[in-house]
């Protein structure tokens, strides 16, 4: 029974890389999904996009004719991030694009506020991983930081607790966790 309610409440869905035509929906879901002093500038959304696509994911929630109205595609979450070659997260490890390095840094996982808690955040999550497992040569982990609320969606998609971050981001003390890629799951 829950899992029918839960496959009722998750719209239809497909992931694809942002383009810059996508980078007003980015940041208004980010504006709103984060305090100001957090939350990332239009301009480092745009670097992301342009210099970090391959590690940038968008979830689309498809038209549906079957509502009768002329509605189109439209942006709901994503996940973005950059790859470094530190071995930990810092500022400046989170600061840019390494292409060939082997950490990548998850910089936001944000979804618009109207379509919360609908699973989109654990379903997008789950995918940007085996995604970035499958596309990003030589990644060996995964690290993000995050508020002490979120630490179980992303326990439940697989990242492991390692503790206060060293990061300062606003005034909220951050949480860091970690993912490694498993073999089998390439």
């Amino acid at each position: 029974m829950a899992e029918a309610s839960y496959s009722q409440a998750v719209p239809s869905l497909f992931f694809r890389p942002p383009t810059l035509d996508d980078l007003d929906a980015i940041h208004d879901i980010e504006a709103n999904s984060y305090p100001e002093d957090e939350a990332a500038t239009y301009e480092k959304l745009k670097f992301r996009i342009e210099q970090a696509s391959g590690q940038f994911l968008v979830a689309i929630k498809a038209a549906s004719a079957a509502d009768g109205s002329n509605s189109t595609d439209q942006l709901v979450g994503y996940v973005c991030g950059t790859c470094s070659s530190a071995s930990s997260l810092t500022h400046e490890s989170m600061s840019s694009h390494e292409p060939g390095g082997s950490l990548l840094c998850i910089h936001s996982v944000a979804v618009a506020a109207q379509h919360r808690r609908h699973g989109i955040a654990s379903r997008m999550l789950q995918l940007y991983l085996r995604y970035m497992q499958g596309t990003t040569a030589g990644l060996q982990e995964v690290r993000l930081i995050c508020k002490e609320q979120m630490i179980p969606l992303y326990s439940k998609a697989g990242f492991v607790l390692l503790g206060p971050s060293s990061v300062e981001h606003g005034q909220e003390q951050w949480h860091e966790m970690a993912w490694q890629p498993h073999e089998e799951d390439a």
